[in-house]
């Protein structure tokens, strides 16, 4: 419950993220305003999807169902958040959102996996950097600039893509299909590294 409880809270403040970015129209600004949500969670220690998966190779096999709990959790806060903003002021956002949305389900699954990947790879390098750089102004740097590229590459995070479907009302069929495919392709990039390295290990040993 814990778990859950912290991984509710991370849902709610990618959501945060996500209205400030959909709020400004300058992207690089948006982009680093967008790591707000980022600098919530890994300062208060809540739990987002994106960055447990990093570690599932080095886990036992009962790590997934933390995994799985931290996605429901998150699931449920950008949801919920989504359907509460569109009942608020925010709701002027909600044209400007479905556009944004329009172009994510636009794309191919093969594209959108690819671009899910690559996010991946950016959360990994991001959670990793923010935990083994001792420097504040260093670690809080590996954590923003890895989320401001993603965000101006146009990659697909799974959980921010939770927060814009709802609050664009995208939720279908074709939307939980692109959910699917971009959570497993966030876990499969936030793996690439750690799984290089596990691999690699034993050659330079």
């Amino acid at each position: 419950m814990n778990t859950f409880i912290k991984s509710i809270l991370a849902g709610i403040a990618i959501s945060i993220g996500g209205v400030i970015y959909l709020s400004t129209d300058n992207h690089i600004v948006g982009s680093f305003l967008f790591s707000i949500g980022l600098f919530t969670i890994y300062t208060f220690g809540f739990n987002l999807y994106t960055g447990k998966v990093c570690t599932i190779v080095n886990e036992k096999p009962s790590y997934l169902l933390t995994v799985l709990a931290v996605y429901l959790g998150n699931l449920v806060g950008t949801v919920g958040a989504g359907y509460v903003f569109r009942h608020t002021r925010l709701s002027k956002l909600v044209e400007h959102t479905a556009e944004v949305v329009n172009v994510k389900l636009s794309d191919t699954i093969f594209s959108t996996f690819i671009m899910a990947f690559m996010c991946g790879i950016l959360m990994y390098i991001a959670v990793i950097g923010f935990q083994k750089v001792k420097d504040s102004a260093g670690k809080h740097l590996a954590l923003i600039m890895p989320i401001m590229v993603f965000i101006l590459s146009g990659y697909e995070h799974s959980i921010a893509d939770m927060f814009y479907f709802t609050m664009a009302n995208a939720w279908g069929a074709k939307a939980v299909l692109y959910i699917i495919v971009i959570s497993i392709g966030n876990m499969f990039g936030g793996c690439l590294i750690p799984l290089s390295e596990k691999l690699l290990r034993p050659q330079q040993d």
